[in-house]
């Protein structure tokens, strides 16, 4: 195993897209998948919700805003490698003067679901806020079983 540099960081946030989010729901872990955005030093989440904002995800992040951010891969070139990148800190809300860059920042590298209505949720009733996370905290590490 090895430390990853920042830049080896960096690189590997720019070529993902996708990642898992884990916030604390009174007292218990709760992990979901996120697509996010990034650029710089902060992430972009676009976080919808297909409940309102009295589901799960948004009671979590509004009670605890202490989150781990998780992105992973395996080298498509050479199998045995892993890498993997854990981002924590405090989530917040994106404010409507920074959205542009946000939204930005989404288009980067973000990977959505191809269909927003997969929940059964109606894609007019979706809801839906940007939220942010500086990756001051962070590291991240590869593993190769190769000697």
């Amino acid at each position: 195993m090895r430390e990853l540099s920042r830049d080896e960081i960096d690189e590997m946030l720019v070529r993902n897209g996708i990642g898992v989010l884990a916030v604390v729901d009174e007292g218990i872990p709760y992990a979901i998948p996120m697509s996010f955005g990034y650029q710089g030093d902060e992430m972009t989440f676009a976080m919808q919700w297909g409940t309102g904002y009295g589901g799960r995800k948004s009671k979590a992040i509004r009670s605890n805003s202490n989150v781990c951010f998780t992105i992973y891969e395996q080298d498509s070139d050479v199998p045995e490698t892993w890498r993997s990148v854990v981002v924590t800190g405090e989530i917040y809300e994106i404010s409507e003067e920074n959205q542009v860059e946000a939204f930005s920042s989404l288009a980067t590298n973000a990977e959505f679901a191809s269909d927003l209505e997969m929940w059964g949720i109606p894609f007019e009733e979706i809801e839906m806020s940007l939220f942010g996370l500086n990756t001051e905290d962070c590291e991240g590490r590869e593993f190769s079983s190769i000697k």
